[in-house]
């Protein structure tokens, strides 16, 4: 699929045409960081949603989790980036770009310097290797790349220790839980143990857990305006939230 095809599509979702370039070159981007370190990341977070199974919520980050002893630098990201990415930026009248090393981020700027996304590579939780999958992601006409990212199970694993584990409370964690919750992944036995450990290791309680769905309010879920399509905003924002407080609810039903 061309990068105007690409953009086409997430048009047709409702993202923004700025928005929809920005994921277009994110998924560039991701074939391009698998491609030249194919065995160092695994993909997670609110971009796999995005990227893989259909998430209407806006992201612009790459998250990247560790899964080898010997990493690439930062600066080995900096520059697979600024050579991987040129032909698509050029191609969008994005480029030349800025790519910029900030502690464990890699800024992706156009050329107004002003930024376009984030890769943000992680050291929060594990990697199972059991729940990595494969995805063919195209570079350009004559390259692809198999994009490792975490599983729908996983992911839904990994927002669930989020939203709780978070100093600041995201509701696009709540978001993103409630859609795959609508998409009807569950926590198999296996990784609601996995939770458990999580809960017990950081003395997390029913009430505290009852605490933080309080906090999906609408002033807190105003946030969520700016990354979702006008439709489902205000569908969601009709209901008060509750529907993002009610798959929270289920979701850690084991432990209220």
């Amino acid at each position: 699929m061309n990068l105007a095809a690409q953009i086409a599509a997430y048009r047709q979702k409702g993202f923004t045409g700025e928005q929809a370039e920005v994921i277009t070159m994110m998924r560039v981007a991701a074939g391009v960081l698998f491609r030249d370190f194919p065995d160092s990341f695994l993909l997670f977070g609110g971009a796999t949603l995005l990227l893989f199974h259909d998430s209407v919520r806006h992201s612009a980050d790459l998250d990247l989790q560790p899964r080898a002893q010997e990493l690439p630098t930062s600066e080995d990201l900096r520059a697979s980036l600024a050579t991987g990415l040129a032909s698509a930026a050029d191609a969008l009248t994005l480029g030349p770009l800025h790519i910029e090393v900030s502690g464990d981020k890699i800024l992706v700027k156009q050329q107004d310097n002003s930024l376009l996304f984030k890769v943000d590579i992680t050291r929060f939780g594990s990697v199972l290797e059991s729940e990595i999958e494969e995805h063919a992601v195209e570079i350009d006409e004559d390259s692809i790349a198999n994009v490792k990212a975490a599983s729908r199970e996983f992911l839904l694993l990994q927002k669930a220790e989020c939203f709780l584990l978070r100093k600041i409370m995201k509701t696009r964690d709540a978001f993103d839980i409630y859609g795959l919750r609508q998409s009807g992944v569950v926590l198999s036995e296996q990784m609601e143990n996995h939770l458990e450990d999580t809960l017990m290791g950081d003395q997390i309680d029913a009430a505290e857990i009852v605490a933080k769905i309080s906090q999906v309010d609408e002033k807190r879920c105003s946030e969520l305006r700016a990354l979702l399509p006008s439709e489902v905003f205000e569908s969601l924002a009709n209901g008060q939230f509750s529907a993002l407080r009610e798959a929270l609810r289920d979701l850690y039903r084991r432990w209220l």
